[in-house]
Parts: structure tokens; sequence; C-alpha cells
């Protein structure tokens, strides 16, 4: 009788033994899946890193930062620059200055009247050159001026070149910069003839009025 309680009782401790040891292991199994789960699960997304490289386009743009240059490749936009006035000639000296206000003497015509231009005076034949981009709107031949050279410039100035020689070195339509060469000096403003070769140069703004040319050409070194 006492052999079958002890053969009975051996038989529950194994059991008992079993089952804890299995439970032990569940336990364990069910702790790692958790903790595999819990760590990182495919369905969910995972933050940023601070080892993750940084890229520049997730970073809103401060509207206070300046803009980023161009790419180099791009056309870039057309840029307009004024034209400079330039002098008419290499070398000359200033002959009788532009006079609108009151009268002076002409050494020609004998009389007192206003000096709507100024003179250049400068050896014969000395290449004359344009003082401001334009167009040319007329090349002729007056008695009283000579050969006569006009230039509508594109700030709004037309200008005369008188007491030119026949030898002109552009034609009506043609277009020119500042520093265009367009003719040469002579003598052939008769109006002016007692004067020797000179540039007989004038400007006129957009109403008509005359503009004293020395107001808008540089001073230098020319002079």
């Amino acid at each position: 009788m006492n052999n079958e309680n002890k053969k009975t009782n051996k038989k529950l401790y194994i059991a008992l033994l079993i089952c804890t040891v299995v439970a032990v292991i569940a336990i364990i199994a069910t702790s790692i899946i958790l903790g595999v789960t819990s760590t990182s699960s495919p369905n969910e997304p995972s933050g940023p890193s601070i080892n993750d490289p940084v890229n520049p386009d997730d970073n809103p743009k401060n509207p206070n930062e300046p803009n980023e240059p161009s790419d180099p490749n791009e056309p870039s936009e057309p840029t307009t620059t004024t034209p400079e006035y330039g002098m008419p000639l290499a070398s000359y000296e200033l002959g009788q200055e532009c006079v609108l206000t009151e009268l002076v003497w002409s050494n020609t015509l004998h009389w007192f009247s206003t000096h709507n231009g100024t003179d250049f005076a400068a050896e014969a034949n000395a290449q004359v050159k344009a003082v401001y981009d334009g167009k040319v709107t007329s090349v002729k031949y007056t008695t009283q001026d000579g050969y006569v050279i006009t230039i509508e410039q594109s700030d709004g100035i037309v200008a005369q070149y008188k007491s030119l020689s026949a030898d002109t070195l552009v034609e009506e339509g043609d277009t020119v910069t500042t520093g265009t060469p367009i003719g040469y000096v002579s003598d052939s403003m008769t109006s002016e003839q007692n004067d020797g070769a000179h540039l007989h140069l004038e400007f006129k703004d957009a109403n008509g009025d005359y503009v004293d040319p020395m107001t808008k050409l540089p001073a230098g070194s020319e002079k």
C-alpha cells in the first residue's frame, strides 16, 4: 500500500515539474515575441533617427533667408546699360560757346545774335564722332550750315553736327553709338566761315528747345 502511494506521489511530482517547465518556457517565449513586436512593427512608420541623413527639402523655407543662387546653366535675364556721352573730337580747342539768352558778336555776319551751339575748333579733316547712341535721320548740305548730320539720340535729344566736309561717313537710317565716326571737320558753314575749320554742334530737346551741349558732354583732358 505504501509502495503504491509512493508511486502515485512520484508521478504527480513529475507531472507538476513538467507543467512548471512548460509554463516557464511559455512565459519566456511570450516575452520575447512581445519585445520584438514592440521594438519594430512593420505596420508602423519609424520616426527619424539622429543618424538619418538630412534632406534639405524636408525643412520648410524661411522667407527671411536669401534666395539660393540660380543654376549657372540657366540663361540669365538680359541686362540693359545706359549709354554715356563722349566728346566729338579727340583733339580740339573750344571756340564760341553756346549762348541762348544773350546776343554775341558774329565775326562772319558782323551782327549780334544768339549762338545756338558749341564750336570745337580743330584741324581740317579731323574725324568727328557721335557723342551718343542714336539714329541718323538726315545727311544734307545747306549754304548757311554746310554739310549737316542730324542724329535722333536714344535719350530724346536731337543732335546736329554742322560745318562738316562733304566726305560724310554715315547715311540716313544708320544706327550709331557713342564714338562712331560720322564725318570730318571743315569750314563749310558759311555763316561762321571766318571762324576757320571747326565743328558746330547743336542740341535740341523733345520740345524743340535748344540745349547747351556742354551740359551733356563730359569734361575731360581733351579740352
